[in-house]
């Protein structure tokens, strides 16, 4: 099955070689995990990671199984911030 994969600022090094330098659509066997497309991306898991599936935000996302057409967006750390 496949998904749309978006890595964003510093995490975009670990996108597969592709047309597009922001996004990736990947093939994935039914009832992968995010983890797993973490781990497949070579992305260290010492990063701290904000986890969007289409576009929804939960602390409980690295466990879940994708879908058909999903799209996975992954953020690094944001720091920084008004003064």
């Amino acid at each position: 099955m496949k998904i749309v994969v978006k890595l964003f600022a510093t995490l975009r090094e670990y996108l597969p070689c592709g047309p597009d330098k922001y996004s990736c659509t990947m093939d994935i066997r039914e009832s992968s995990s995010v983890e797993e497309i973490v781990e497949r991306l070579k992305i260290p898991k010492e990063i701290p990671l904000i986890i969007l599936i289409n576009g929804i935000q939960s602390q409980e996302r690295e466990k879940q199984a994708l879908k058909e057409g999903d799209v996975l967006s992954i953020f690094p750390p944001i720091a920084g911030g008004w003064r």
